[in-house]
């Protein structure tokens, strides 16, 4: 069967034709938008009805890219694009179809969905799965670019009210990104004369002077989608400003496209040039994430401790694919999977408590005490995201971090440390929103989440909770 149907290219195509169907979806004031909302639903759920498909016919043991789909694009310059997956890839395009599905549920509450920002979703998922099946150098670059697009449309759309300047900051950022790689892949094709397999870069003997050029273009392209310093400042701003769920967790999926492409590039045999940039790299992250961990403690707005967690977190695992074993890629994978449903499902019920209180105009403090079914997901949420054994983050965290400390003690332990950080901020967060001594019941308790964003959820945390068990329970 897996020779017969292209799955892959297929998984690609479902979102961009579910666009279709959501821009020919007509609307009325009488159903608010139902209909393009129910088209963008079906359309990511028969999408994550193909990947369990696709789960079950991988054999999930075996090394390398499998099912590979190859197509022909240029005769001159010969180009072929090719797609390729593993049970890697396949988990972060399953967190991501569940990231925006919760997101979806989430924009369809706060009545901010708008029928652009269905469609922009659904062609930057079309794109984000071309990304992760890409199984060749050209073909990762058209997609690692192309899912841009969709993104600065929902930003200047939905980007809040410093929209402005995070725009051109986002331009100039992943324009010089856009353009790095773009002359690596086109001085490696040149080199070998041919497109290159992902997995094939790093065995490329290049001279001092051409090493040192790629792999700084590799890296710089990277670093421009990943918060850290100089290039956090434009998500760290929509993430503080931003009011929409949907819109805040397709911008904090962008930095996973930074880690994805470390991973994918990172040679196994580490050349001299890349050993430099990586004391460079480390030294950056690790002042990154401890400075993010701080300022989120003490920022008082939610959404950014959620953004400070996402941050430190994505920072962690791109140190961690650094470990000399392949075995730790799976401990990045399953714990990766569960992190970003946790961090899709926290923004959500955040963005409902955010509302409530905006609406009722009261303090925040005490606010869960009335809202049940929020209380029981937020905490569940938080709990989980800070490693209790509520999902794969448990056990798999615990893996990356204990070999981070034998790798080297002291970044280790400021890894540790700024981990430490964003859990207590988090956790004083859940202290504060059920805080039954903040809350007033005099005032009224407020809208709680609607019955079916709660169905969604409480069974997305039952999935988790399958995860702790086995990552890949769903398989069968």
């Amino acid at each position: 069967m897996a020779g017969s149907f292209a799955f892959l290219s297929t998984i690609t195509a479902v979102p961009f034709i579910g666009l279709l169907f959501a821009v020919a979806a007509r609307d009325d004031e009488k159903n608010n938008g139902r209909n393009v909302f129910n088209v963008s639903i079906f359309a990511v759920l028969t999408n994550m009805v193909l990947i369990w498909r696709t789960f079950a016919l991988l054999d999930l043991r075996a090394p390398g890219l499998q099912m590979v789909e190859k197509f022909n694009w240029l005769e001159n310059p010969d180009i072929d694009i090719v797609l390729g997956v593993d049970v890697f890839s396949l988990l972060l395009i399953l967190g991501v179809h569940i990231m925006i599905l919760i997101g979806m549920f989430g924009a369809r509450g706060s009545h901010e969905q708008g029928k652009p920002l269905m469609v922009f979703s659904l062609l930057f998922l079309s794109m984000m799965n071309g990304f992760f099946v890409a199984a060749d150098i050209f073909s990762f670059y058209l997609f690692f670019e192309a899912m841009l697009l969709p993104l600065l449309m929902i930003i200047g759309m939905y980007g809040g009210i410093k929209k402005q300047g995070v725009l051109s900051r986002f331009l100039v950022y992943n324009l010089l990104g856009a353009i790095f790689l773009f002359v690596a892949t086109v001085v490696l094709y040149n080199y070998q004369s041919r497109n290159i397999p992902l997995n094939a870069v790093s065995a490329i003997d290049l001279n001092r002077r051409l090493e040192i050029f790629v792999w700084g273009s590799i890296f710089l392209s990277f670093l421009s989608r990943i918060p850290i310093w100089p290039f956090h400042y434009w998500i760290a701003t929509i993430s503080a400003n931003v009011r929409n769920p949907l819109v805040f967790i397709i911008t904090n999926i962008i930095p996973l496209t930074g880690v994805y492409g470390f991973i994918r590039f990172w040679p196994k045999a580490v050349p001299e040039a890349v050993s430099y940039f990586m004391i460079v790299l480390e030294i950056v992250c690790i002042v990154s994430m401890v400075f993010i961990a701080l300022i989120g403690l003490i920022n008082k707005d939610v959404q950014y401790k959620i953004f400070a967690y996402m941050t430190v977190c994505y920072i962690m695992y791109l140190l961690g694919a650094y470990l000399p074993t392949d075995t730790i890629l799976d401990n990045i994978g399953y714990s990766l999977f569960a992190f970003l449903i946790v961090a899709a499902g926290m923004e959500v019920v955040a963005n409902h408590l955010e509302r409530q209180q905006d609406c009722l105009e009261i303090s925040s403090g005490g606010i869960l005490c009335g809202l049940p079914r929020s209380a029981l997901i937020f905490s569940f949420l938080i709990l989980a995201g800070i490693g209790f054994p509520l999902s794969a983050i448990f056990f798999n965290n615990f893996v990356i971090l204990g070999k981070l400390l034998a790798q080297n003690v002291r970044m280790g332990g400021f890894v540790v440390f700024s981990m430490t950080v964003v859990s207590c901020a988090l956790l004083l967060e859940l202290y504060r929103l059920k805080d039954i001594s903040c809350y007033n019941p005099e005032h009224p308790c407020g809208e709680d989440l609607s019955r079916r964003t709660f169905a969604v959820l409480l069974a997305v945390c039952g999935f988790l909770i399958m995860t702790l068990v086995n990552p890949l329970w769903f398989v069968g």
